[in-house]
């Protein structure tokens, strides 16, 4: 074998490098293959960066990783999709519980969400850093990213995700899909939430926000209609209004103080069940399960409900 005093070498014969080596070579006589190596700075400008928008302000430790999990099972986008967590957002959470529990809703859950199976770097330089937490790294290359429409708006965010500090098995740190047995993970929920992280300036602003009003315009492109409820409502008009749930997006909002539900919350409204003693189903999205509830404690219960 013939070498060359910078540290190159090659076959012997007018080849060079074998055509079958590690990179080919240059066509002429010697064909000795030029290596390029591309740093931080030239990668940046050859794959799409996306800046992950801060974390919310509190004092939980958090890092970020790249997150693999389905956008949509098989079956599409369903309720228990759904989990508030580390944001005081149950507004945008009951919605999107909402929109996947109706034909339309689900749809337009869809047609939100365009992924893109290319690669992405995820800028987290600007994230601030816990000096009693674990390092987070600068930036992560992962293979995907996704725009969001929201409004008039089309935003794209990457598949990286803010998430605890465990070594394994690690947890979505806002929203996600609830960890239950035989529940295959789907992304669309938390990557709706992180592209209004991005929109309005950070998870911190997301959870400043609880008008569902806000919400609701932002996912459906409209105002919902509202039906206020006291303790002189007609039993019959909340029922009726329930009663086109599994049809028409609707939510409810729990009153400061309620005494048989979460309190200040919002609830997906799924279906009123039976009529000699009707039951009206909810989804709550904080601990991602079912209530059933009367009419008669709904009402006792719950000062509002928003719906399409």
């Amino acid at each position: 074998m013939a070498f060359r005093n910078d540290e190159r070498s090659r076959f012997p014969g007018p080849l060079g490098t074998s055509p079958v080596g590690i990179g080919g070579r240059y066509p002429g006589p010697l064909g000795f293959h030029i290596p390029m190596v591309m740093g931080p700075k030239v990668m940046a400008t050859m794959v799409k960066t996306l800046k992950m928008p801060p974390p919310a302000a509190d004092s939980k430790t958090k890092t970020a990783h790249e997150v693999t999990y389905n956008l949509f099972n098989e079956s599409g986008p369903v309720p228990g999709d759904v989990q508030q967590t580390g944001l005081a957002n149950c507004s945008m959470a009951s919605i999107l519980a909402a929109l996947a529990h109706t034909k339309s809703g689900r749809k337009r859950l869809q047609g939100m969400i365009t992924e893109h199976p290319i690669a992405v770097v995820t800028d987290l330089s600007a994230v601030p850093t816990d000096p009693n937490g674990p390092s987070i790294a600068k930036t992560i290359l992962s293979k995907r990213y996704f725009t969001v429409t929201l409004g008039e708006t089309a935003i794209e965010v990457s598949d990286v995700f803010y998430t605890d500090d465990a070594d394994r098995n690690w947890s979505l740190t806002y929203m996600r899909s609830p960890y239950r047995p035989n529940h295959t993970d789907a992304l669309w929920s938390s990557v709706i939430e992180k592209a209004y992280a991005v929109q309005v300036g950070g998870y911190t602003e997301v959870d400043k926000e609880t008008n569902p009003a806000i919400f609701w315009k932002m996912l459906m492109g409209s105002d919902p209609k509202h039906f206020p409820i006291d303790e002189t409502t007609d039993l019959s008009d909340i029922s009726a209004v329930v009663k086109a749930a599994p049809r028409v997006t609707t939510i409810a909002t729990s009153r400061e103080g309620a005494p048989d539900v979460l309190t200040w919350h919002g609830f997906a409204v799924l279906r009123l069940r039976g009529l000699e003693d009707p039951i009206i189903e909810l989804y709550e999205p904080m601990m991602a399960t079912t209530i059933k509830i009367s009419p008669k404690k709904f009402r006792s219960n719950f000062t509002d409900i928003f719906h399409a």
